[in-house]
This record gives C-alpha cells, sequence and structure tokens, in this order.
C-alpha cells in the first residue's frame, strides 16, 4: 500500500509540473528536473498517463503536454466554481483597480489553496499568478481567511496532521497551535495577513467571502510586494478588500434566499 501511494504521489507530480509549462508542452529532462524524479520514473509515469489520455505528446515527439481527459476533469471544476467567478468578477475588477494591485479569487481544497480567477492590476510591477495555480494552505493568506470563518478542525488535521508543514521561510508557519493562533486574529481582524510566509519580500492579504451561516466559502486575495501590501499598515488594504467581500457575500446570499423562497 505504501508503495501504492507513493506512485500516486510521483504520478501528481508529474501533472502538476505539466501544468505549469505552457501549450508548447516540456520535454522528459524538463519534469525530471521539475518533479525532483529519475528520467525513468518520469518516463514510466508520463508512459501510463499518455495510454490513459492524460497526457499528450507533442507535434514533435519529444515533449508532453496536458491530454484533453484532464482538460475535462478541470472543466468540471470550472463549471462548480462558475457562479461564484461570474459573480465576484466585478468587485475583483474594483478592488484591483481601487488598489492597484492585481486581486484573485480564491478556493481551499484540500492543503492547498487554488487561484479561480484574477483581475490583473493597474501597477508596472505586479503579481501575475496563473489561474489554477496552488499554494501550501499554511503558507497563504486566503486559506487563513477561509479556515476563520470555518470550523477548522479537519482542515488543520489535513494540513499539518500527518506530515510536518514545508518551512519556505523564517517567517512560515509550520506549528498547528501558531496556525489557529493566527486564525482567531485573523477572524478578529475580518481579513488576514500572509507577512513573507512563502516568498521573502512578497505579503498577501485576504478576506473571506461568506455564505450561509457566516460560513467562508471562498477568499479574495491581494498579494504583492511586502513595502505596498503593509505600508503604511495593513488595514489600508484590508478595508478596502473587506468591503468588496462583503457586497460579494450579501449578493451570494442573497441569491440563496431568492432561490429558497
Amino acid at each position: 500500500m505504501k508503495g501504492e501511494v507513493q506512485s500516486l504521489l510521483r504520478g501528481l507530480s508529474v501533472l502538476e509540473a505539466l501544468a505549469e509549462f505552457d501549450v508548447t508542452g516540456a520535454t522528459l529532462a524538463e519534469i525530471a528536473d521539475r518533479t525532483g524524479l529519475s528520467p525513468s520514473t518520469a518516463h514510466r509515469l508520463l508512459a501510463t498517463f499518455v495510454e490513459q489520455d492524460y497526457v499528450t505528446r507533442g507535434r514533435d515527439r519529444n515533449t508532453y503536454v496536458l491530454g484533453h481527459r484532464i482538460v475535462a476533469v478541470a472543466g468540471s471544476v470550472q463549471m462548480r466554481t462558475a457562479h461564484l467567478r461570474v459573480l465576484a468578477r466585478p468587485y475583483l475588477e474594483a478592488i484591483a483597480e481601487e488598489s492597484g494591485e492585481t486581486t484573485n479569487l480564491v478556493a481551499l481544497d484540500g492543503r492547498s489553496s487554488v487561484y479561480i480567477d484574477q483581475a490583473e492590476g493597474t501597477r508596472v510591477l505586479r503579481m501575475s499568478i496563473r489561474i489554477g495555480s496552488t499554494f501550501p494552505a499554511n503558507t497563504s493568506a486566503s486559506a487563513k481567511a477561509i479556515l476563520a470563518f470555518q470550523n477548522p478542525d479537519d482542515a488543520l488535521q489535513l494540513i499539518f496532521g500527518d506530515r510536518r508543514a514545508r518551512q519556505y521561510t523564517r517567517r512560515t508557519i509550520v506549528n498547528v497551535e501558531a496556525f489557529r493562533a493566527d486564525l482567531q486574529s485573523t477572524r478578529e481582524r475580518g481579513y488576514a495577513i500572509e507577512r513573507e510566509e512563502v516568498e521573502d519580500g512578497v505579503s498577501c492579504i485576504a478576506a473571506p467571502i461568506l455564505g450561509r451561516n457566516g460560513v467562508a466559502v471562498a477568499a479574495v486575495s491581494v498579494p504583492g510586494p511586502t513595502t505596498r501590501i503593509l505600508s503604511p499598515t495593513p488595514e489600508r488594504l484590508g478595508k478596502i478588500i473587506m468591503t468588496h467581500t462583503a457586497r460579494i457575500s450579501q449578493a451570494l446570499r442573497g441569491e440563496r434566499l431568492r432561490k429558497a423562497g
């Protein structure tokens, strides 16, 4: 069983690596380098994915791209979040215009925060994170914003329970009790702060989108250089985001009430 799980994890790492390349695809050497797998192991996994149509060989036969079956799976995720994306879009654009910073709509998926939509900022130097990208939940302001307005026990067990969380910078939270304390602070002020926890010099502020009974269903995040995001205080940007997430939450709950009626 342990070997089967290890093979599954290796296979997932190959798919995740391929997702980071554009439509021109990646070579076997690039995939092996990106995943840390040996070329022979990467080749074996790729051959299986090609056979099952999750990966396709490029025209030159030397590269690999994601196949139609994995695209279909991703499409189903897009369909599940389509309504929220449409509802939130004008508010993402409003935050981006008001703050000048790239603004993201983010969902929580197990151990990861997933970027499901984005409105680009107006600044020359801005953060651009590809839709579909993921970040470890223990480094994510969005995950904090969502978990602070849920019952987080099961999620915290998933994030911290069976393995030590990876430390990306000296500020990364790797202890469950420290993370729980951060969630309490997030709940009290209404927005989450990530202070250079995944990359030095980069910080993020996020606020939750609340559904029925005040439970978070997603978050809106604004990452960028620490000197801009946290200056003069985190509250400046936090208030901007919260103003708009409150409106998204109100619109979301209003629609559900109309449907229930």
